[in-house]
């Protein structure tokens, strides 16, 4: 019910660890409120733009620039950010501020803006991508795919689905023969974007011959500078809890989760109990996988928990395949947890990680049904 299919002995043995650790384990956990919040800057933009989040700014522009006439908008967003040079918050109030002028001048204001070298103001001016005129996003977007920042290329790639449909097909099919592997994989999830299927199903088996294993990987390491060469921790940026990520020998294998006593209450209670899970018709444990854990001086829980592969809603960016029953199991997983009494707080499909099996040389077999797993339980609560 425990094995994870793929995994090496560093992870093999995982559940047999925890059952050492939990008989060893002396003093009970103690309840604690502590918890954090933490979320990247370009999570922050690229949800922005799907948000309601530009009306505060609108109202900033407003009163910066007084009652000026529309034709007069190109020359007060030029002069400001020439003025604020040295202050990118201001200039990204201005990049922020294009959408305000007439269609017709707006890509070549975002042009201008895109020649500030601040990884910041370049992650603003890829944004404003979307309020451009279609027919000119395509060229905006290469230009961001030219800055040197990853960041600013995982978005633009992100920008690819603002594109003319007829485009989108080719950038994917391009951007998927990068040389930066982690860059192709973004590329492979704005597959969903393009319209016809018969394009989608093409790009996604050229993705599979180009990108193999890494294309199920997770996208934990996209951002971090760790390697499996020597033993590192590294914490990673997320929404919620704080997460650490392992160098050497564990990357790739394990992480640590950092989170309240009452989470890993609720999160223990659910791996522990592979009866319901059984009587759900599942043959394994649906949970993250808990590989050892102690309390810190803090109060909170450090739980090492097994690395699983590529979240549910990204695979469904990319393919159908298998969506169906793993639609199906995801639901039986939420309906087990809330019989068993365990609300996991945010259990979205992002918060369902696949495990694809592997083939005797460990490579990824994409024509057997993954297994799905409910991972991130730092705001579970259980009656216990």
């Amino acid at each position: 019910m425990y094995d994870v299919p793929g995994q090496d002995k560093i992870s093999e043995h995982s559940f047999l660890r925890y059952l050492r650790e939990k008989e060893n384990f002396q003093e009970a956990i103690q309840k604690s409120a502590l918890s954090s919040t933490i979320e990247s800057p370009e999570t922050i933009h690229l949800r922005e733009i799907e948000t309601n989040a530009g009306i505060a700014r609108q109202h900033e522009f407003e009163k910066k620039a007084g009652g000026i006439s529309i034709d007069d908008i190109p020359q007060f967003i030029r002069k400001g950010l020439l003025q604020n040079k040295n202050q990118p918050d201001n200039q990204k109030s201005y990049v922020e501020s294009i959408g305000n002028a007439r269609d017709e001048v707006r890509a070549s204001l975002l042009l201008d803006a895109f020649d500030i070298e601040n990884e910041e103001v370049e992650l603003a001016c890829v944004k404003a991508i979307s309020n451009i005129p279609k027919k000119e996003r395509t060229k905006l977007i290469r230009v961001g795919l030219s800055k040197e920042s990853f960041r600013v290329k995982k978005a633009s790639v992100a920008m690819i689905r603002y594109a003319p449909e007829e485009l989108r097909a080719k950038m994917i099919l391009l951007g998927l023969s990068d040389r930066n592997i982690e860059l192709a994989k973004i590329y492979a999830k704005v597959i969903y974007c393009v319209q016809e299927e018969k394009d989608k199903r093409n790009l996604f088996e050229i993705a599979k011959q180009k990108l193999g294993n890494a294309l199920v990987e997770p996208p934990l390491y996209d951002d971090a500078d760790i390697s499996d060469e020597r033993f590192l921790r590294k914490d990673f940026v997320k929404t919620g809890s704080r997460v650490t990520l392992i160098g050497g020998e564990l990357k790739d294998k394990v992480i640590f989760r950092h989170i309240t006593p009452e989470a890993f209450r609720s999160w223990q209670e659910a791996y522990d109990n592979h009866d319901i899970w059984k009587r759900a018709g599942f043959d394994y444990v649906p949970i993250e996988p808990i590989v050892s854990f102690h309390q810190t001086k803090d109060g909170l829980v450090d739980v090492a928990s097994g690395v699983l592969d590529i979240s549910f809603g990204d695979w469904k960016k990319m393919s159908r395949d298998f969506s169906i029953e793993l639609d199906k199991e995801r639901s039986k997983i939420i309906r087990v947890l809330r019989e068993a009494g365990i609300t996991h707080g945010h259990a979205h499909e992002d918060n369902f990680c696949l495990r694809f099996f592997r083939k005797a040389n460990g490579v990824v077999d994409y024509q057997k049904k993954p297994r799905i797993y409910l991972i991130d339980f730092d705001r579970a609560i259980s009656p216990k």
